[in-house]
């Protein structure tokens, strides 16, 4: 049975995750009506706010995981912002992915600090997950980067961005969201439809 996200408290996250992500915040019942436009669906697992964009609307969601038999573990953190979903939905059908993942592979001390930071994120991702779930479940997930694959290669811009925006962190985040104040500034200008409550 799949858990339709609700409201997480902040009391239940490990203290790792706590100064990771330090403007996180309990999601309200007219947030979570929020998340379920901008994603198009009831998000899965407990759902605390990671960032707001400046309009206060919900921008990046953490996810704390609940059992779900037969789905896959939600990624633990997801950029919810419609603009900015779009905006890097457009930089990876441009191929920016494989462009910063050649820049880190010809650059060795970019790399070293790329690995370093996935680092960071596959402990504070293991800790929330052995908080909610055991360590059962965690040592059978292992030990992921920000973007939930293989560690070391860039993968899904959107978790490299939502990385960025909730914790300060990240080499790939930060040149995303360089790229997106050149061309369609950060966040929009308007409140898109998913937002409005």
């Amino acid at each position: 049975m799949v858990t339709e996200g609700k409201a997480s408290g902040l009391e239940e996250l490990p203290e790792l995750v706590r100064s990771e992500f330090t403007n996180i915040e309990s999601a309200t019942e007219a947030d979570l009506r929020v998340i379920r436009r901008q994603l198009g669906r009831p998000p899965r697992g407990g759902i605390l706010v990671a960032l707001r964009c400046p309009s206060g609307k919900p921008a990046v969601i953490l996810t704390v995981p609940r059992e779900q038999q037969g789905h896959a573990l939600p990624p633990i953190i997801w950029l919810s912002c419609p603009h900015a979903a779009r905006e890097m939905g457009r930089l990876e059908s441009e191929g920016a992915a494989m462009e910063f993942d050649r820049r880190l592979q010809s650059d060795r001390e970019l790399s070293r600090r790329y690995a370093e930071e996935d680092e960071r994120f596959a402990r504070v991702q293991d800790a929330l997950v052995r908080s909610a779930l055991g360590d059962g479940f965690a040592e059978k997930l292992g030990r992921r980067g920000v973007a939930g694959g293989r560690r070391g290669t860039v993968k899904c811009l959107h978790a490299h961005l939502s990385y960025r925006l909730a914790s300060g962190r990240g080499t790939v985040g930060q040149w995303c969201l360089e790229i997106l104040r050149e061309r369609e500034g950060s966040w929009c200008e308007e409140i898109p439809p998913a937002c409005v409550d």
